[in-house]
């Protein structure tokens, strides 16, 4: 039997199914299951970066800057991360409550993209059903995976087989400028990755085919930098945040990641857990088949020995680099993972599979030597699995199931001619069924959030926000006692003190550090903070649950995620209701730009947050009053625990609850903190206050401070701790009190004959005309940045630091009106050299064009 390839009908059906059985095979797993695809850092970070992007596509000024983004800052390294594929415009035909639904057709989409991308390659080079079955394979591949989670590193994956394609072609007519310049743009993380591994294959490409290399190399060269020039408008913009603001989190050392030989696992079916995701092995899974068949590729006599030790060469260095620390930090741009290791492991298993492709496409069947080696690895790798497992994501079953197809391969191998059809069919049915086992027995591992939990939410939680907006117009910062993700305001059209993103402002980042609330390398959340924060920050609202609306169904009801325990918000004033939330308005809040008349310098202290709060309230206002005193510990009352010294304690009886409590009552109506210290968790103590359960965990070591009381006089407050370990140490608590009295009376008379500020449009921030005499400042919690200018009765002045976090100006007499312009530079300096870089691609084109 024999297929006519040239055939247009045939061609097109191998086209169609390519795309196909990936997406068939992705899509329908979801289906499934109800299309819950939101997870980790999908519902928790892109989702709200998603919506964002929906709610702002006609107007792309919004990116140059904004206060969702934490306390404020550039959106365009952001969007060059995670939102500048083209897949994203499917957002626009759904609603902001279907946003779930719409990006599970996206990640769909996006893997049968990578199917008929890698297919389009293979089959200009190899056997045209076995194209078909290694662009299954490189589209279900364990990357994707794993991986699909992270949207925004799939389009590299669609670029990759064309950017490979290209260098084929180098010397000839090609598109490697648009593939180069959409790999830069589409998501430049990943694509600096593929074009590395480009770089390699060429090199590899440009030693096993040496005629005119000098014309090929610099064909090349001079197309690729055409092409990273063409893309510095966004890789200008985000490199120069990425440099500006991020923590360094990689100290260079020689140490390996993982023992080498412990990748093997990765090859089984089904090797991924949620454990994987956060810390695990690189996912290079390509079905069992491909993979022993891609090791023939050695001992083939097909292809030269110079070839062979060539392509060697590039995998012996792939698979080091996934573990070998300094090789690690080259592919992720210098900083270790945090999450989702070898993010690069991508190119590893294209490789393999190109390498079990030529083997297929080449050989009229498997040689003695070859199956000698397939049926040896498959004896060693399968008995040590047995027999010895130390995998957590690893079962017997699993591995029993890719015995089965590596003993269906060693048949193959040795009985069957590669070159029949129906061998030929047979391992494209093969390699579907093994990608479907895969990719059920592995997201079989994860938890999916609802659907609707995010579209109940981001309905109540936006709808209360616009109509505060419609009542407010000034610029301000509002906050809930409750969350879905740190990107809320994201979604939910609202500045707050909240983000999670991997291009985080590292300044900001510290002083939210010092203060106190809860943090960790790229995110920071409103956790652990007091009405002095709030009000000095501009917290004018927070948001409540309001469970009085008895109409609501149960199918509509919001979930009150992430509970704060934050009793100082019966000192605010109430504001009104929702349907399932209200509001309070914080008085003494600031404005984000407000006039004072000192100058105090600040020095902050490692978690210390009641001292850098102080000197954050100090420089702010000029007041030194001290606004926290500590009371006395009341003693403690024990149950079934007992005291051993140093304040620790035990417990009596193993085998039965021990609870260590502290009985206060308020003499006053403050506020009253308690602050734990680093070492004490949630693995370590449950903690609650007055029988309500209340979370002390943060996402680094840091001290905490819990708001356990408000106009509370006279009112017993019982604070308790169960302990989860036999003993516990419960030294460096202390209560502290926060003279609230005074708070309010200095930050109202502050308030006094402030200017009123307002976002006119997105990066431009204007106040009322105001008047000054004497030496005063200017001073705000807009985060400082050199990309500010700032105008003064439309005279450019100067700015300073303020805490050296914030924008500060100092004013002469007279009467104000201020402007601030936030102006992104580095993208119009990208932008000036793209389109020069353009300009020049075009007269080039037109002038080749006239002397042809």
């Amino acid at each position: 039997m024999k297929i006519n390839y040239q055939n247009k009908h045939v061609r097109t059906i191998l086209y169609l199914l390519s795309f196909f059985f990936p997406f068939a095979i992705f899509a329908g797993y979801f289906a499934m299951h109800g299309m819950r695809i939101l997870t980790v850092d999908l519902g928790q970070q892109y989702i709200d970066l998603l919506a964002f992007y929906k709610d702002h596509f006609f107007n792309p000024a919004a990116y140059s800057y904004s206060f969702a983004n934490g306390l404020g800052g550039s959106l365009i390294g952001t969007f060059f991360y995670y939102l500048a594929s083209p897949f994203n415009m499917l957002l626009l035909f759904f609603s902001k409550s279907q946003l779930p639904i719409a990006i599970y057709w996206i990640i769909s989409l996006k893997v049968g993209t990578i199917g008929l991308t890698s297919y389009y390659y293979f089959q200009k080079h190899y056997q045209k059903i076995y194209a078909l079955a290694g662009s299954s394979a490189f589209a279900l591949s364990g990357y994707v995976i794993a991986y699909n989670l992270n949207l925004m590193w799939l389009d590299s994956l669609i670029l990759l087989p064309l950017l490979i394609l290209q260098i084929h072609q180098v010397g000839k007519k090609n598109w490697l400028i648009l593939v180069t310049f959409l790999l830069w743009v589409t998501d430049f993380y990943t694509g600096y990755m593929a074009l590395v591994f480009g770089f390699f294959y060429f090199a590899i490409y440009l030693f096993n085919h040496p005629t005119n290399w000098q014309k090929k190399l610099l064909n090349y060269v001079i197309k690729s930098t055409t092409a990273t020039l063409l893309a510095a408008f966004a890789l200008i913009p985000t490199i120069y945040e990425i440099i500006n603001n991020k923590n360094s989190s990689a100290v260079f050392n020689w140490g390996i990641q993982f023992t080498p030989y412990k990748l093997l696992g990765k090859f089984i079916s089904g090797s991924y857990n949620f454990h994987e995701m956060q810390a695990g092995l690189p996912n290079v899974y390509l079905t069992i088949l491909f993979f022993l068949i891609s090791l023939t590729y050695f001992l083939s006599q097909k292809f030269s020995l110079k070839e062979r030790l060539s392509y060697a060469v590039l995998l012996l260095f792939l698979f080091v680099s996934c573990w070998f620390n300094p090789l690690v930090l080259f592919w992720h741009l210098g900083q270790f993972p945090t999450w989702y290791p070898a993010r690069f492991s991508f190119v590893i298993s294209f490789l393999l599979i190109e390498l079990a492709l030529k083997v297929l496409s080449r050989q009229p069947n498997i040689s003695i030597r070859q199956l000698i080696l397939i049926v040896l690895i498959s004896a060693g790798l399968f008995t040590w699995l047995l027999t010895k497992n130390r995998f957590d994501f690893l079962d017997h079953n699993k591995v029993l199931i890719s015995l089965v197809f590596a003993v269906i391969a060693i048949i193959i191998a040795a009985a069957l001619p590669l070159k029949n059809i129906l061998v030929q069919g047979l391992i494209l049915g093969l390699t579907i069924i093994a990608t479907a086992l895969n990719l059920n027995s592995s997201l079989n591992s994860i938890s999916y959030q609802a659907n609707e939990d995010y579209s109940n939410f981001t309905e109540n939680v936006a709808s209360a926000t616009n109509s505060i907006k419609n009542q407010d117009s000034s610029l301000y910062r509002l906050e809930k006692t409750f969350s879905r993700s740190d990107d809320d305001p994201f979604s939910d059209g609202y500045y707050g003190l909240s983000v999670f993103n991997s291009i985080a402002n590292s300044k900001i980042n510290s002083f939210i550090s010092y203060q106190g609330l809860a943090h960790n390398s790229n995110a920071f959340i409103n956790k652990f903070s007091t009405q002095v924060l709030d009000s000095l920050l501009g917290v004018k609202y927070t948001l409540q649950p309001y469970y009085g609306d008895d109409n609501v169904k149960n199918s509509q009801r919001m979930k009150y995620n992430n509970r704060l325990y934050r009793t100082d918000i019966n000192s605010m004033t109430f504001g009104g209701d929702f349907k399932q939330l209200s509001y309070a308005i914080n008085q003494t809040a600031l404005p984000l730009a407000y006039i004072s008349q000192r100058n105090w310098a600040t020095n902050y202290f490692e978690n210390q947050p009641i001292k850098n709060q102080q000197s954050f309230y100090t420089a702010a206002t000029g007041d030194k009053t001290t606004l926290f005193t500590t009371i006395n510990l009341p003693t403690a009352q024990l149950e079934n625990a007992k005291a051993s010294g140093n304040s620790t304690y035990q417990k009596k009886v193993l085998t039965q609850a021990a609870t260590i409590s502290f009985a206060f009552t308020p003499k006053t109506n403050n506020s009253y903190y308690l602050q734990l210290p680093a070492n004490l968790t949630g693995k370590i103590v449950s903690f609650t206050i007055n029988g309500e359960s209340v979370d002390i965990d943060a996402r680094y070591d840091q001290v905490k401070l819990l708001n356990i009381a408000n106009k509370q006089k006279g009112k017993k407050i019982v604070l308790s701790f169960t302990l989860l370990k036999n003993k516990v140490n419960l030294a460096n608590i202390i209560i502290w009190e926060l003279n609230s009295k005074h708070l309010t009376t200095t930050l109202t008379k502050l308030k006094k004959n402030q200017p009123i500020v307002k976002e006119t449009k997105a990066g431009t921030i204007e106040t009322s005309t105001f008047t000054t005499s004497g030496n005063q400042t200017l001073r705000t919690s807009i985060p400082y940045d050199n990309n500010w200018t700032i105008y003064d009765n439309g005279k450019k002045i100067n700015y300073t630091k303020f805490t050296n976090t914030f924008l500060e100006i100092q004013l002469v007499d007279g009467k104000h009106k201020i402007k601030f312009v936030y102006v992104p530079h580095q993208f119009y300096l990208g932008l000036l050299l793209s389109v020069i870089t353009g300009i020049c691609l075009l007269a080039y084109y037109f002038y080749h064009k006239r002397n042809q």
